[in-house]
């Protein structure tokens, strides 16, 4: 019993690696895409074409009808977590983050949206009760933000405050704040209908397409109207594999990775996303690593560390 609880906890934390492994490659394949096709446009994009590609992978399973109707049974049973959590926690923080980038730099965006993993461990206490390790958790959680910011600003701190900034840098904390409400969410609705089979992947799909729903909207409201979908092939084959792979599939992972271990615990393995990003930017884009990276790498696995407890036994 003991055996395969452990196992069910390894099993968790491997495909939450993983899922955020997926997911760091995300900046990347943007940069392939910058200049090219609209930010609303793309987010648009990324959530529907992620929500067909997990509409596909159950179709294709066992008992594709009865998926559909758990599909339907989800949305009646939980339809307003599903409207807030979807359409606000996912879709309207994707506008507010690729919104405050326009207002501040990419290098600040990027470090001040990794402060999720705090708001959801916040978020967590009081929704979920995990309550488990609360003061190692905090100070892993504040090791881990200091050494991701270390290397995304590249010791240039003084960004953070810089009043050009200000406006962008209160819109991506406000998008990774709200960001971090859709994760809790999905565990809500994970311990709530336990019942339902492969309710994670169910999860993720109904909300890609909540998400995609205001991007849309707001599509016909901008200049990206009149370019909308015309794009070459190259930046089609880009588009889908953001879509599938570092939006559906990352985000399926980890929701099933979460299943078995808590959300805070989940969430911190986010903290090495930069750092992931960092080393095949390099290898990708030839973007060389600096001291920064020497530096945060060793804060952030201490922080992990300290937000897991391995030493729990020995602490006690």
């Amino acid at each position: 019993m003991v055996f395969e609880k452990l196992k069910g906890i390894i099993k968790g934390y491997i495909l939450c690696f993983i899922g955020v492994f997926i997911w760091s490659f995300t900046e990347i394949i943007v940069k392939f895409l910058q200049g090219e096709i609209g930010p609303i446009s793309l987010s648009f994009l990324r959530f529907f074409i992620g929500g067909m590609f997990l509409l596909g992978m159950i179709g294709f399973r066992r008992n594709s009808i009865k998926n559909l109707r758990d599909l339907g049974t989800l949305l009646r049973k939980y339809k307003w977590l599903f409207i807030f959590g979807g359409i606000f926690g996912f879709g309207i923080s994707n506008l507010l983050y690729f919104i405050g980038l326009q207002f501040t730099q990419a290098n600040v965006g990027s470090a001040l949206y990794t402060t999720y993993p705090i708001f959801i461990s916040i978020y967590s206490v009081f929704i979920l009760n995990e309550r488990s390790n609360l003061k190692l958790k905090s100070i892993g959680f504040l090791i881990g933000i200091t050494g991701t910011t270390i290397l995304i600003t590249n010791f240039q701190i003084n960004l953070l405050i810089d009043p050009q900034n200000i406006l962008g840098n209160i819109l991506i904390v406000s998008a990774a704040a709200i960001w971090s409400i859709y994760s809790v969410i999905g565990k809500v609705i994970f311990n709530r209908a336990n019942n339902i089979k492969n309710i994670e992947i169910k999860y993720t799909l109904i909300s890609c397409f909540l998400a995609a729903l205001p991007n849309f909207v707001l599509i016909g409201f901008t200049s990206e109207f009149n370019n909308f979908l015309i794009y070459t092939w190259e930046e089609w084959i880009i588009i889908l594999i953001l879509g599938t792979t570092s939006t559906a599939l990352s985000i399926y992972l980890f929701f099933k990775g979460v299943q078995k271990i808590e959300v805070s615990k989940g969430i911190s393995l986010a903290l090495f996303k930069p750092v992931i990003a960092t080393i095949f930017s390099f290898i990708i884009l030839f973007e060389v690593p600096t001291l920064a990276l020497l530096i945060a790498f060793p804060l952030i696995i201490i922080a992990v560390l300290l937000i897991n407890n391995p030493f729990k036994k020995s602490l006690n």
